[in-house]
């Protein structure tokens, strides 16, 4: 029996050292098989490393790749955003200042060059610096006050002086946004005052054309006033020289046809049927029954 024991302690001892070989296998095989995948998050390009050498690209997604010896790097093709600040001259020798951002995109059909050539160091390394030259240059194109009336195509000269400084290393600018151009104290003071003379002088024009408005309004009205009074002169003037004209032409009428027999007519058909006691004939004046007396004998003798 006791010549049984170290045949029982040794076979146990290597039951352990069996196991334990086994389980360090089992956690080698899984850790190889992890390694054997690596997965890319959206957004980026999986450049594969074999032993630290750029091979090839792979896109977002788990990807297979031989453990221990390949190894992957993301690089970033999302829209980023870059800001920079920088103080520069305009055409007329103002110093301006100024802050821009710009939102650019790594192309994704050149993710391992940009790696091989940048690593991730391509906003300072290349981006920066290329903004703030882009900045000098495209101020030095217009004058200070053109860089406040004509933003817009001062911000498009900025970007396509960037864009070509950046296409080289296969990066592109989705679009640039200048915060604001700061100029020195006595250049802003001068076109403050620019502005208020500027507004004053509107304002006085403004006022003078209310004072023309008025003005004309004034002659219209005095122009209808006089025109209405002339218009009324002479409808006046007219009816008199009508009624004028009328009387004439009926004095005129009544001389023509006033004869004797329509003159003893025109009595007989006034005649209230009294008899007058004085009857007037030429400078003598007689009693009227007295007349007719004559006027009888005269025609009976």
């Amino acid at each position: 029996m006791s010549d049984n024991k170290p045949f029982i302690k040794t076979s146990f001892y290597r039951k352990i050292i069996a196991i334990a070989i086994i389980v360090i296998v089992l956690l080698v095989s899984v850790a190889v098989i992890t390694k054997a995948y690596k997965q890319v998050p959206s957004g980026y390009e999986g450049v594969v490393l074999d032993w630290g050498n750029p091979i090839r690209v792979v896109g977002s997604g788990l990807n297979l790749i031989t453990p221990i010896v390949e190894d992957i790097v993301n690089v970033n093709v999302q829209v980023q955003a870059a800001t920079a600040q920088e103080s520069a001259a305009s055409s007329d020798l103002q110093q301006v200042s100024t802050s821009v951002t710009v939102n650019y995109q790594l192309d994704a059909a050149f993710a391992k060059e940009i790696y091989i050539n940048l690593r991730d160091q391509y906003q300072n390394r290349v981006i920066i610096p290329a903004m703030q030259d882009a900045l000098k240059a495209s101020t030095a194109k217009y004058q200070a006050t053109q860089l406040i009336t004509q933003r817009e195509d001062a911000k498009a000269t900025f970007q396509n002086l960037l864009q070509s400084k950046l296409s080289q290393y296969h990066i592109n600018i989705i679009s640039v946004s200048i915060t604001d151009f700061q100029f020195s104290p006595s250049f802003t003071a001068a076109i403050e005052t620019k502005v208020t003379a500027e507004q004053n002088a509107l304002a006085a024009q403004n006022q003078l054309q209310v004072i023309q408005f008025q003005a004309q309004q004034q002659v219209i009205q005095a122009s209808a006033n006089a025109t209405a009074i002339i218009t009324l002169a002479q409808a006046n003037a007219n009816a008199t020289i009508i009624q004028a004209n009328g009387t004439a032409q009926a004095v005129q009428i009544i001389q023509t046809q006033l004869t004797p027999q329509y003159i003893q007519y025109l009595y007989s058909i006034g005649w209230d049927g009294k008899l007058p006691i004085y009857w007037a004939s030429g400078n003598s004046t007689a009693p009227y029954l007295l007349v007719q007396a004559q006027q009888t004998t005269n025609a009976n003798p």
